[in-house]
């Protein structure tokens, strides 16, 4: 079994769990709105910070520059393809949200450093944990504005957007860490997938499961979101002279399923969980098939 398909096989698991945990009240509601915040404030930001600060990678700080760079150009082109998406498929104001967060903000964290990991070795693991730097901004800014209206200074600096900054600090200027300090980190950021995937299966758990197909724009939504930003990232990033690595991390990104952080982003501030459920539920068994495809191509 290729690596990417069984790191998503492994994914697909932990949501069913979570879906099971919620159908037998095993997880409450006030249980999911709870393990949400744990993971966002508390758990991802030792992951983060750990996998940069402690990587080995043979990149320079102006390797880490633009990396990040082009990850914020990713993140913007992906987007400009919501902006279009919603005016193309008019959903309805309820959703437009939605749906454009979804399109922006793939799940570049609990999926994507593990599978850019499996597929093209660690370097691309510390490349797709420094994407994660402009996500975390990009995604407790103007994803919370865009998911609830809510817009706060206080959810821009969240701790997993610092944990990256200081990470980052800490592996340009080769400060070593303290192994236990290490080694508790790591621990600790263990459980930010399995977490993040029995958050969103307990949500689908509240959700019938024959409304999970029932938003027909979920299907061009799906297919974009698997196949069509990915694409439009690999023209973009072609005529760049850039690490292959990079490139590939950031195609590879790029045609991910969509972001879980925006059920436990609704769960706390607000919006439309359910829809966010459904979407993650559709693109998730999906990338199931899309992600190998991706992978066999760059090997």
């Amino acid at each position: 079994m290729p690596a990417a398909t069984h790191q998503i096989l492994v994914i697909f698991i932990a949501l069913a769990a979570g879906f099971v945990c919620r159908k037998l009240k095993v997880i409450t509601e006030e249980g999911t709105s709870t393990l949400s915040g744990i993971v966002v404030k508390v758990i991802l930001p030792f992951y983060l910070f750990n996998a940069i600060a402690s990587s080995d990678a043979g990149v320079d700080a102006s390797g880490v520059g633009i990396a990040i760079a082009l990850s914020a150009a990713m993140f913007a082109v992906c987007g400009l393809v919501g902006l279009i998406f919603v005016t193309v498929f008019k959903p309805s104001k309820d959703d437009r949200g939605v749906y454009i967060f979804e399109l922006l903000c793939a799940n570049v964290t609990y999926i994507g450093i593990p599978v850019c990991g499996a597929v093209f070795g660690s370097n691309a693991a510390f490349y797709a944990s420094l994407l994660n730097i402009p996500y975390n901004l990009v995604c407790f800014s103007l994803g919370i504005y865009i998911l609830s209206g809510k817009l706060s200074f206080k959810t821009a600096l969240n701790p997993a957007f610092l944990s990256g900054v200081l990470g980052s600090l800490f592996f340009i200027f080769k400060i070593p860490l303290p192994s236990v300090v290490s080694d508790a980190c790591a621990f600790i950021g263990q459980a930010t997938s399995p977490c993040a995937m029995l958050v969103v299966g307990s949500v689908l758990g509240s959700v019938a499961i024959r409304d999970v197909f029932g938003q027909w724009r979920a299907i061009p939504y799906t297919v974009i979101r698997l196949f069509g930003t990915a694409a439009l990232v690999l023209l973009l990033t072609k005529p760049l002279n850039i690490d292959p690595t990079l490139r590939g991390v950031l195609v590879l990104m790029a045609a991910m399923p969509a972001a879980t952080n925006s059920t436990m982003l609704c769960s706390i501030y607000g919006g439309s969980r359910e829809l966010s459920a459904k979407l993650i539920f559709i693109s998730t068994a999906l990338s199931v098939i899309s992600i190998p495809l991706w992978a066999s191509f760059f090997n």
